[in-house]
């Protein structure tokens, strides 16, 4: 061994190197972290895992206590204990909550008609935490979590989160609700409520993103953001009466939320082109023609947009079909109502 490889160990020993890459190897996918993932256990379908601090967010009237009100019916049924706090409903909602409590056999708690505070239920997780009961079949709902802390507080925040973290280790499920911000992300994406911690403290936090239908109902999917299980996505339709079922297969409606608001954007454009092309079938190159002799303003970059975001091919609901034309390379018509049924229905949507 050379003089210098020796002075370099020796160098090595005396000054505790630092390896590098210790902090990051900190977050290796080892083995173990992937027994965990395969043997989970759902509690409902498979977005609710057993044993885990699940979160879901979504817009106020998003639908999240009616998709949580079914599955808390739905887990009672499947032999958990499941105690559900809303802390959050009127009374008149109450009124319906419990008749739902009542017939589906879960505990429902109201601290506000019952003379309690959200103060006193965290005392009571306290003493819990202390206890030495099973809480393996519990499933604890909580609606909503900014009740229970303050969102914007990052220590008050994980103060509490240590609490429900402690009942999970004691075998309860525990679900939260929470509300997303007004605006969405520049991706179109949610953003939960609160200081980032949020996302950090929990399992699984899983977005709800609603789209009301023609009819008066509203379809529903998640939107998975973070996991420690194998998740799938799941879509529900939720009637007038606020009846909860299960669709077969998963509705984008992230695309279909995004679709309504650019509809309301384009309203102008897509009537111009609606009533253009009623007559005859037209290239984005003579509708630009005709917005130009009419004084519309419309550029081409925009009814072409335009003509694209809403054809057969395109769109879930497309308002027109597209056709390939010789010189004109696509032209622009009249799609028949029963086409565009098949394609609306094709997605998942009611017709």
């Amino acid at each position: 061994m050379s003089d210098v490889k020796k002075g370099q160990d020796w160098l090595d020993a005396h000054t505790n190197k630092v390896d590098p890459y210790k902090r990051l190897m900190e977050m290796k996918v080892t083995e173990e972290i992937m027994e965990k993932i395969n043997d989970a256990k759902f509690a409902w379908l498979d977005l609710i895992v057993e044993g885990h601090m699940s979160v879901i967010c979504a817009k106020a009237n998003g639908g999240k206590t009616t998709l949580m009100v079914h599955a808390a019916g739905e887990m009672a049924a499947a032999g958990y204990k499941v105690i559900y706090i809303n802390a959050d409903a009127s009374a008149s909602d109450i009124k319906h909550y419990a008749h739902h409590a009542k017939e589906f056999r879960y505990e429902l708690i109201n601290p506000d008609l019952t003379g309690g505070t959200p103060e006193q239920i965290v005392e009571i997780f306290k003493d819990w935490t202390r206890s030495d009961s099973d809480f393996s079949s519990t499933v604890l709902i909580l609606d909503t979590l900014k009740k229970f802390t303050d969102m914007m507080s990052k220590n008050h925040g994980k103060g509490f989160y240590s609490i429900l973290r402690s009942l999970t280790a004691k075998g309860m499920t525990v679900i939260c609700l929470a509300h997303t911000n007004k605006y969405d992300g520049q991706d179109g994406k949610p953003v939960f409520e609160g200081v980032g911690d949020l996302r950090n403290d929990f399992d699984e936090l899983v977005y709800l993103v609603p789209v009301k239908n023609d009819d008066g109902t509203i379809t529903i999917s998640t939107l998975i953001d973070k996991s420690r299980a194998a998740l799938k996505d799941q879509s529900f339709l939720i009637s007038k009466d606020r009846e909860v079922s299960l669709l077969p297969n998963h509705v984008d409606t992230l695309s279909l939320a995004q679709y309504q608001k650019s509809l309301v954007e384009d309203a102008d454009v897509i009537g111009f082109i609606l009533e253009k092309i009623k007559p005859i079938s037209r290239s984005v190159t003579e509708l630009h023609a005709i917005s130009q002799e009419e004084s519309t303003g419309y550029s081409r970059k925009r009814l072409e947009g335009v003509l694209k975001r809403y054809c057969s091919g395109n769109c879930h609901d497309p308002k027109w079909l597209a056709m390939a034309a010789p010189t004109y390379g696509i032209k622009y018509g009249n799609i028949n109502p029963d086409y565009a049924a098949k394609l609306k229905s094709e997605w998942g949507l009611k017709v």
